[in-house]
């Protein structure tokens, strides 16, 4: 049996993996958590990364946006694909940049060395738009992850406007960002989902989204995010622990809380031990709910 882990890190972890896999028992999830804690150990060992399936096709490609997600590759899949040839520029968080700026730094100059330039450009830039529009006019792919928390700014009041979107067992709150360039720009997004193949685990292409004739702008966002996050879902929920969003979804503005049922928040299972301002509180999983025990 399990060890109960009593850290906060675990608890909020556990809390949101339980809000969209709520069928996995308690019990299990320390057993998650520790993997998930081995899968994303920082070790960027381009040998710890699936190949790319089918790499060639992926060349031949009109100029898109690639879609990836948080599954633990985040060095070694650009570099894959750098390797293979494709031209891209990379999409990021600036905060994210600033945090590790030696590992990207490192990361850009790797990737160099194939014979091409690799830029990265800002999420929050107010020109994101117009930079990106001229790199995919110039035949470059743009390369994202759609499971951050950043997003293309705009000069409106509405520009953190999320939509709501089915994920496993719940729902997440996205922004438009990714599938709004595509549309504006008029170019197909290209997610690469990490699946088993009869030859191993593989980066494999999925179906490309495109607007479809006619089809509205509020629509394709719609369909396109629910599409990624399908296929986000399907891996997930084949192996929790390979997405390293867990611990943060709850502060990065996919997740809406629900308010607490006063009448359940006391069973047994979901509830943790921690500190909290120098006291014991008792933190429920299920509701995002502490209380401070008397001393």
């Amino acid at each position: 049996m399990n060890r109960p882990i009593n850290d906060w890190d675990f608890a909020l972890f556990s809390a949101n993996l339980h809000t969209y896999l709520p069928t996995i028992e308690w019990h299990a999830h320390p057993d998650i958590y520790t993997r998930w804690r081995d899968h994303h150990s920082g070790k960027a060992d381009i040998d710890r990364c699936p190949p790319l399936k089918d790499p060639e096709q992926l060349c031949q490609l009109l100029p898109g946006i690639f879609v990836l997600f948080h599954l633990g590759h985040h060095l070694q899949l650009p570099l894959l694909l750098a390797q293979a040839g494709l031209s891209f520029d990379i999409i990021l968080d600036r905060a994210v940049y600033e945090r590790s700026q030696p590992l990207f730094d490192r990361l850009q100059t790797a990737m160099s060395k194939q014979g091409q330039q690799y830029g990265y450009l800002f999420s929050d830039e107010p020109s994101i738009l117009l930079r990106a529009r001229e790199r995919l006019r110039s035949g470059r792919h743009l390369l994202v992850f759609a499971d951050g928390a950043s997003g293309t700014a705009s000069p409106s009041a509405a520009k953190d406007q999320r939509v709501t979107v089915p994920f496993l067992q719940g729902e997440v709150q996205l922004k438009k960002g990714i599938p709004l360039m595509a549309y504006l720009f008029d170019v197909a997004l290209y997610p690469l989902s990490w699946e088993e193949t009869a030859d191993g685990s593989r980066y494999v292409l999925q179906e490309y989204i495109a607007d479809r004739y006619a089809e509205n702008r509020e629509d394709f966002i719609q369909r396109a995010l629910c599409h990624c996050y399908d296929l986000l879902g399907e891996a997930v929920c084949r192996q929790p622990w390979i997405w390293e969003c867990w611990p943060y979804l709850h502060t990065n503005g996919m997740l809406q809380i629900e308010d607490a049922d006063m009448l359940s928040i006391w069973k047994n299972d979901p509830m943790l031990l921690l500190p909290l301002d120098k006291k014991q509180c008792l933190f429920d999983r299920r509701h995002y709910y502490a209380q401070t025990l008397n001393s």
